[in-house]
Formats: C-alpha cells, structure tokens, sequence
C-alpha cells in the first residue's frame, strides 16, 4: 500500500495526463480516479488521439510496476490498467497489440474474469474462432456468474457444430439459473434441429411459466413460444398489460400484429403496425433494429412478412 497526499486538484477538470500523474505523485489512489481516467481516454480515442492515450496508461502501468510489495488491491489496479489499454487498442482496431495487453492483465491477476472476455473479443475480430472458445471457457471457470458468456459459448458452439457442447453449456447455465428463458429457448430450439422428434413440451412449458421478468429479448421469445403453443388470447392479455405499464417498448406491437396475423384478425394487425411506426416516428434505422430482434427469434420469413405488411400500411395511412 501506498501513502496518499493531500488532495489539491478537482480531478473532474483534469486531463487524462494530469489524472495520471494525480495518481504517480500519490495525490489520490487509482481507484479514487479510474473512472475518469478511462472517460477521458475513451475521449481521447474518440478524437484520434489513441496513441497518446496509451502512452499515458503506460506511464501509469510503469508506476505499479515498479511498487514494491504490492497488496492484492495495487495488482488489480495494474490490471485494470493493462485491460484498459488492450480496450484502446480495441478501439484503434489494433487487436493483435490488444490480445498481449490482455494476456498481461491475466498473468497480473489471473482470477480477473473482464480480462478473458475481452480477450475472447480479440480474437472473434481477428478470425480465431478456436481461442476466442478457450478464453471464454477460461472466464466461466473463473467466473461461473457470468450467465451471458454461458449464451455467447453456445453460439460458438452450434456454429463449429459443436453440438454436445452445445447442449452441455446450455445445461449448466440452467442448473445455476433454472428460469433462464435464453438457455431454455437455445435448448429447445437445439433438440428441434438435431432431433425434430424429440418432445420439448416440458421445457417450453418450464419457459412459459418461467418466475422472471420479461425483458425485452426474454419477453419476444415467450411471445414465440406462447405462439407455438397456439395460446394466442393469454399471450395478447400479457402483452397488452405490459404495453400499459411501458407503452415506449414498440417490439410490444410487433408481437401482438404477429398474433393478430397467426388469428386471422388483419384490421388489428394493420393498427397495431400503425402504432409500431408512429412510436418509431418512422425512422427506418429504428424499426429495422427493432425487426432484427423480432427475425432473431421468429426467423427471416415471420420479418419479411410483417414488413410487407408495414410497408402496405404506410402507403395507406398517407
């Protein structure tokens, strides 16, 4: 541990250079200054300035390295250091220079799970499918709390036709959050496509009746399911519900324009399209975002249909 100054500077009208120097003259503990340290050299990226954003990190990185007896809290500093360099490099699409900046926070504190998954992330940009898997493994190890990265490797998985894997991954997610709507989805769309015969009835059941709140992806994938089990006034009842307590959400009218569609009810189709545009002010680039999450899980035919009939009812409402 280090002997902390008086403090003398508003750190928050400093430069990054500046707030890195706040912390080699032991004016204020890195901590005290991370978050800033890393806005300002985002900022400093963001103006092309990447370089120089670096180099100030390194400055920072030589000062924990050259601290004699470091206590755990002065070895994650320097990792959070060396990560966040490898980020910048990131940023400067400089992936191979990133990966060495990561493998150094790892040898830094190799029980840090950002580290791997940035890593991961490094290597997906270079084309290294192969250890982009292994360090994500290597984060779920160190960190089995981190349920996204469960989904992520599962992915990875169906796409190397990993297919055991597949199944094992998605598994363990669920033996740690039993309600995981994605897991479940993932798993019973595996069995449909490596065994159509396979009855996932219990699984999509355990899906429906899930105990968590429906975000945005989970509350579409409950939608498709509840269409699958053809439970189409239940699935329209809840929707509306959650349509007055958060009428923002416009994917809310997708889904039910899509039920209305599977009931043969095309007048309340066409509204409920109507209010999707209106809430989207018509802005193509947010309606094609909100379709991708819908096609995501509906697939590309239940899209290309609904945005048939969206472009129908624009040139109707003129």
């Amino acid at each position: 541990m280090y002997a902390v100054r008086k403090k003398v500077h508003d750190p928050t009208r400093c430069s990054l250079k500046k707030l890195c120097s706040l912390v080699t003259d032991y004016s204020y503990p890195y901590e005290d200054l991370a978050e800033l340290i890393e806005d300002k050299g985002y900022e400093e990226c963001v103006e092309g300035n990447v370089e120089a954003a670096i180099e100030e990190l390194a400055h920072l990185s030589a000062f924990f390295e050259r601290m004699e007896n470091k206590n755990e809290e002065n070895t994650r500093d320097l990792a959070d250091i060396y990560l966040l360099t490898g980020e910048f490099c990131q940023v400067a699409e400089r992936f191979v220079e990133s990966i060495e900046w990561f493998k150094k926070a790892i040898v830094v504190d190799d029980s840090y799970d950002v580290p791997y998954h940035s890593l991961a992330m490094s290597y997906l940009s270079l084309g290294d499918t192969e250890n982009a898997i292994k360090s994500l493994e290597q984060e779920i190890a160190v960190s089995p709390g981190n349920y996204y990265t469960y989904l992520l490797l599962a992915d990875m998985y169906e796409k190397q036709c990993r297919y055991d894997q597949v199944e094992e991954i998605l598994r363990n997610l669920l033996a740690r959050d039993s309600d995981n709507i994605q897991a479940l989805h993932k798993l019973i769309t595996h069995y449909k496509k490596r065994n159509p015969d396979l009855d996932v009835e219990l699984l999509r059941r355990r899906l429906i009746h899930a105990d968590k709140e429906l975000v945005k992806l989970d509350l579409v994938i409950w939608t498709y399911h509840m269409c699958e089990e053809e439970r189409f006034e239940e699935a329209l009842h809840f929707l509306s519900e959650r349509e007055c307590e958060c009428p923002r959400i416009s994917i809310i009218h997708i889904l039910k324009a899509h039920i209305y569609g599977c009931m043969g009810q095309y007048v309340k189709k066409r509204n409920e399209l109507k209010q999707f545009r209106k809430l989207n002010q018509g802005r193509e680039e947010f309606m094609r975002n909100t379709f991708d999450e819908f096609a995501g899980i509906f697939g590309e035919r239940a899209r290309a249909s609904m945005q048939r009939k969206l472009s129908v009812t624009k040139l109707t409402s003129r």
